[in-house]
């Protein structure tokens, strides 16, 4: 009987050794933009973005009022990210919780496109990994 649980307890450790060895799986991340502050004018999103290592898979969840005209999220390419402006064809949320997906690696470009407010600094651009 005593050798049963010594032989039970030896491959414990071994699983327990080996599991340890294995590398770590790398789970998605969901970011609040902004964190309690959420999606708004004020805020320095370039500074709320730097240090993160954003990655395939992550969701970014903008927050915000979702009243008529107060804010709204477009996904845009860098020329219309550096003018402040958005295409015809640009998606738009307005749902005022606003959960992206990073599906690809690359930089991703984030606006508000109500008059005024990509200006004011509600944009951000974020690098995936």
């Amino acid at each position: 009987m005593a050798s049963s649980a010594i032989t039970l307890l030896a491959a414990l450790a071994a699983v327990v050794a080996v599991t340890a060895l294995l590398p770590a799986t790398a789970s998605a991340a969901s970011y609040t933009v902004g964190d309690s502050s959420g999606w708004d004018l004020g805020i320095d999103y370039g500074a709320w973005a730097d240090g993160k290592k954003f990655r395939v898979g992550d969701t970014l969840e903008f927050l915000y009022s979702s009243g008529e005209g107060d804010h709204n999220v477009v996904v845009v390419d860098e020329r219309s990210f550096a003018s402040c402006s958005v295409s015809g064809n640009a998606p738009t949320f307005t749902s005022g919780d606003d959960k992206l997906s990073l599906t690809k690696a690359g930089k991703w470009f984030f606006i508000c496109g109500v008059e005024g407010h990509c200006q004011g600094g509600m944009k951000l651009a974020v690098n995936v990994h």
